[in-house]
């Protein structure tokens, strides 16, 4: 079942709505102050997490317009997730799917749908994982001959912030699974330790623990690269 669908006009323009107040102006133009500024974000995250709850719901009826709106609203964070596990597009594309069959097919099973967001990443987590052990190989990124000539013929525009971005990236994907499981999770995807702990199925502690490693070794590869 393919879960590349329209977008729900009505819902995604009411998180546009949403995501406007939190620039601090209202619509007039005027700055705001600090404290409705504040209490607007609070409103506008309320609204989302109350979108996305009606989507659950209708989603659980076979409303196929809420799976893809759930769908367009994770499909980037979670591709990327995916991508850095794998460094392969089209394999990091087949997990996305298989990430969503699977969030779809056992949504029933969820008890709390306020905790959605976690057990989504838990079951992307644990697919990249699962793929992983089974191929037992690393991934490298395919490149078409086209853009190695287009690498040749362009390789003097290169920036210095391009390069840290690359060496950065190699740093990541040198991490173990569980490191680089964790270090995505809350330097890039943004979650709290505590969130990390139930998609993990660890600790707190240990959540800080390996965080704490995955940016050890990160810093000492890019040292040897001479990028700090």
């Amino acid at each position: 079942m393919d879960y590349r669908l329209t977008h729900q006009t009505r819902s995604l323009r009411s998180i546009e709505e949403a995501v406007c107040v939190t620039i601090g102006a209202n619509r007039t133009g005027r700055v705001m102050s600090e404290d409705q500024s504040q209490k607007n974000m609070e409103s506008a995250s309320s609204a989302r997490a109350d979108l996305l709850l009606e989507w659950l719901e209708r989603s659980r009826t076979g409303d196929t317009l809420a799976m893809g709106a759930i769908y367009d609203h994770f499909k980037s964070s979670l591709y990327g997730l995916a991508f850095r596990y794998t460094r392969n597009h089209a394999v990091a594309e087949d997990l996305l799917q298989d990430i969503f069959v699977k969030v779809f097919s056992n949504l029933h099973t969820l008890d709390n749908d306020n905790t959605f967001v976690g057990w989504l990443y838990r079951v992307a987590v644990n697919t990249c994982l699962s793929h992983l052990r089974t191929h037992k190989r690393v991934f490298q990124k395919e490149v078409p001959f086209e853009k190695v000539e287009e690498y040749m013929t362009q390789k003097s525009s290169h920036r210095p912030e391009d390069m840290m971005n690359k060496t950065l990236d190699d740093a990541i994907q040198g991490l173990s699974p569980r490191l680089k499981s964790v270090f995505m999770l809350h330097d890039i995807q943004g979650f709290k330790h505590g969130e990390i702990a139930q998609i993990m199925d660890c600790s707190v502690g240990t959540s800080k623990s390996q965080l704490f490693k995955a940016r050890m070794k990160i810093r000492k590869l890019l040292e040897k690269k001479q990028m700090l």
